[in-house]
């Protein structure tokens, strides 16, 4: 967890609690951001993988889909002031995602595309600061899911 010691805990939270206020709209729209820049993960999300991009935002298992994902990292986000916590939430994370064969690259262009989201969403809110606490968050967090895999 040490790669986690050094965020700005209070940039990241105070930028995610804006997305959490309305995580119902936008879960669906990081899912669409997401699958657009990487179609070939479509076919990763089986209640997903039929449904066409063009009707992506009002189906009801992308929503389902991103939200629970969504909601999952606010989880994260709120346990990195307990690190004992938010360490047994990566070690399940790591668990979970190694038997659906999700590779470091994976949680790496999902970072990507999550900082690229929040910078286009968040507005003047998205401060230099808070990119730079999100992008040590995400790859602090993707190098210990990678490591508990």
């Amino acid at each position: 967890m040490d790669v986690l010691k050094s965020v700005n805990v209070a940039a990241v939270q105070s930028t995610w609690a804006i997305v959490k206020k309305d995580i119902n709209t936008h879960a669906p729209n990081f899912y669409v951001a997401l699958l657009t820049a990487h179609p070939e993960y479509h076919a990763m999300f089986p209640t997903i993988a039929n449904v066409p991009m063009g009707e992506m935002l009002n189906n009801p298992a992308l929503k389902t889909l991103s939200v629970n994902v969504l909601t999952k990292l606010s989880e994260l986000i709120d346990s990195m002031g307990n690190p004992d916590c938010l360490s047994g939430q990566l070690a399940d994370l790591a668990k979970q995602h190694k038997n659906r064969g999700t590779t470091r690259a994976h949680f790496d262009n999902l970072a990507k595309v999550l900082i690229d989201f929040l910078a286009a969403n968040l507005g003047a809110a998205f401060t230099p600061e808070a990119k730079q606490a999100w992008t040590s968050t995400m790859q602090g967090i993707n190098t210990v899911v990678e490591a508990s895999a």
